[in-house]
């Protein structure tokens, strides 16, 4: 590896440099977390955010957003959805004495972990990007900001979309018992799930990947897709609700993201292997 002067680095200086890269990431995430610590109040309104957030009348602003006339077909069914939204019928409780104090800690420490983030990643990026071959740096950035790209739309879809149809779905089933749901198994869940759609999203990028590689072309993509698509949907059904609209909600869009992975390993494997 070579340091950011073109000069070829020892060992030590490499243990070094990685020192330092680790202190201050370790800075950022500290300052992060003591800021977290002021904030949980807003930080937890945040959280509980997809409770007041009905599905239909999500997607009723979505169709008022896009446009859609008055008259059309969109334009009723954006009335129709929002006469029908509501409110999920269920109450965060803190289940232990101790509860509060963990997800106070616990939301406070997730949310200062994303603000650090970046400089985290700063941090990872100059330490690897000084040993990359001259392909490579040319394929790192922009490879960078799509990952990221992908999580965060993976996880802003569960968190607007996913979260409040499971919930809604969740709230409504037996009906004789109260929703009582206890504020860290709640934190747990959406946390999770989040997470969960964000890594699904990455989808696209593993298979270009692994096209680059030489594992599996986009032909061989392209000659699985039906058995690509019945797994989807039996992941999708083990890890939804069982109704299907829950179901699909997952399903589609990572429909949508393997046949866009097609794309990009067809175009992985359409670049010319050498470069000046």
């Amino acid at each position: 590896m070579a340091s950011d002067d073109g000069k070829s680095m020892t060992f030590w200086e490499h243990l070094e440099e990685l020192r330092r890269r680790i202190i201050i990431s370790a800075i950022a995430v500290g300052i992060s977390v003591a800021a977290s610590l002021t904030f949980h109040n807003f930080y937890a309104k945040i959280l509980t955010l997809p409770l007041n957030m009905p599905i239909n009348v999500s997607l009723a602003t979505l169709i008022d957003w896009v446009g859609a006339p008055d008259g059309s077909f969109f334009g009723y069914l954006s009335i129709v959805l929002r006469a029908s939204g509501s409110t999920v019928d269920a109450k965060i409780i803190k289940g232990g004495v101790v509860e509060g104090i963990m997800a106070y800690i616990k939301i406070s420490f997730t949310f200062g972990f994303l603000m650090a983030s970046p400089v985290v990643l700063y941090q990872i990026w100059s330490f690897i990007f000084p040993a990359l071959t001259h392909r490579e740096k040319r394929y790192a950035l922009p490879l960078f900001f799509v990952i990221v790209f992908f999580f965060v739309v993976g996880a802003i879809f569960a968190y607007f979309i996913v979260a409040p149809v499971v919930m809604e779905f969740s709230a409504k089933l037996l009906k004789d018992y109260d929703n009582l749901w206890e504020l860290d198994r709640y934190v747990n869940f959406l946390t999770r799930l989040l997470i969960g759609f964000g890594i699904a999203f990455e989808l696209p990028i593993v298979m270009a990947f692994l096209s680059w590689i030489g594992v599996i072309n986009s032909q061989g993509f392209r000659e699985r897709r039906n058995y690509a698509f019945l797994g989807i949907f039996v992941l999708s059904a083990m890890l939804t609700p069982a109704d299907p609209a829950s179901m699909l909600l997952m399903a589609i869009p990572l429909i949508g993201l393997y046949q866009l992975g097609i794309f990009l390993a067809f175009l992985v494997e359409s670049e010319p292997e050498s470069y000046a």
